[in-house]
């Protein structure tokens, strides 16, 4: 019996060649702070291991003014920033509504392959996150849980698979 499987077909893809980024990382939390923030660490971790730079980090206070003026300080500086935190369903998460109002547009495909990467690993659960990525000054800047194994999942298994890629996008 003949079976079809489809394959993954190429798609045009660029990017810029032995791209080492500058990150900025900033977790958004009421109750955690640098001594304590694991998905911070874990991020910074990532990065640094994949030969990036993280050139700036931070833990704020879930404030929309502060969380929209910190990612820009740290755009001044950074290729991308990565944000942990605030991207729950409660009243205080508000990493969203923050970035997305100072965004040129939002990368929808980010959320949509992370709540399908996280939802093989953690179930119907993964719907209570609204993880996803926006483009603020011709930048990325990634929205993450604040949990370690989502911070992990977005940076292992997305940012730095195509961070390159992104970033070759972005500045032609």
């Amino acid at each position: 019996m003949f079976m079809w499987i489809p394959r993954r077909r190429a798609m045009h893809h660029h990017e810029t060649k032995n791209f080492a980024g500058k990150f900025g990382v900033i977790t958004c939390s009421s109750t955690r702070t640098q001594e304590d923030d694991d998905s911070g660490k874990t991020i910074m971790e990532l990065l640094e291991n994949a030969g990036h730079e993280v050139v700036s980090y931070e833990v704020i206070k879930d404030d929309e003014k502060l969380i929209r003026k910190t990612v820009l300080d740290f755009l001044e500086d950074s290729d991308a920033v990565i944000v942990s935190g605030g991207t729950g369903i409660t009243k205080h998460d508000l990493t969203i509504q923050a970035v997305s109002s100072i965004s040129e547009y939002e990368m929808t495909g980010f959320g949509h392959l992370f709540a399908t990467l996280s939802y093989q690993e953690i179930g119907t659960n993964a719907a209570l996150s609204r993880a996803t990525a926006f483009v603020v000054q011709r930048k990325p800047v990634f929205c993450l849980p604040g949990s370690p194994a989502g911070a992990n999942l977005g940076v292992s298994r997305i940012i730095l698979e195509q961070i390159s890629h992104i970033h070759h996008e972005l500045n032609r």
